[in-house]
């Protein structure tokens, strides 16, 4: 009996430190990818614009949008070091930020809106994501954004 409950412990722990590997090694290659193929960023666009849809028409997220949620604002955090000059970053940054709003959740909006702000200031998303964290009673310390008003 005791020999059977160690064989099935060690069992279970290789399965997970297998599992962990795996994981780990799928962080590390997206971490290696500098820049989103047209392929990628086209797909990102497709998703978001879907979603936007969504919230413009009042629809029910389903939990799989959430998990594309998600995973677009992931997507967006890696790829953005290697991606600040690339002019649809901010937008998506944007919609994720406006979705979040709708949404509710808070704080993963005022992290878009925030990051359009510092690592995009010469965008025109830069204005609406001030508004958009003004009306979530957040303090835009940029001056150059905290100037601009309206959507």
């Amino acid at each position: 009996m005791k020999k059977s409950v160690i064989k099935i412990f060690s069992i279970i722990l290789s399965v997970i430190l297998f599992s962990s590997f795996l994981f780990q090694g799928d962080a590390n290659a997206a971490k290696r990818k500098k820049k989103l193929s047209n392929d990628e960023l086209t797909q990102m666009v497709d998703t978001t614009n879907r979603l936007m849809k969504k919230v413009y028409s009042y629809s029910l997220f389903s939990p799989k949008d959430n998990e594309i949620l998600i995973d677009l604002k992931i997507k967006l955090d890696d790829f953005l070091p290697m991606n600040t000059s690339n002019p649809d970053f901010p937008a998506l940054y944007y919609k994720v930020g406006y979705i979040y709003a709708q949404r509710e959740y808070k704080d993963d909006a005022i992290d878009c809106f925030k990051t359009i702000l510092e690592n995009f200031p010469d965008s025109p998303y830069t204005a609406k994501a001030a508004y958009e964290l003004k009306k979530m009673g957040v303090k835009v310390e940029n001056p150059a954004a905290g100037a601009a008003s309206g959507k």
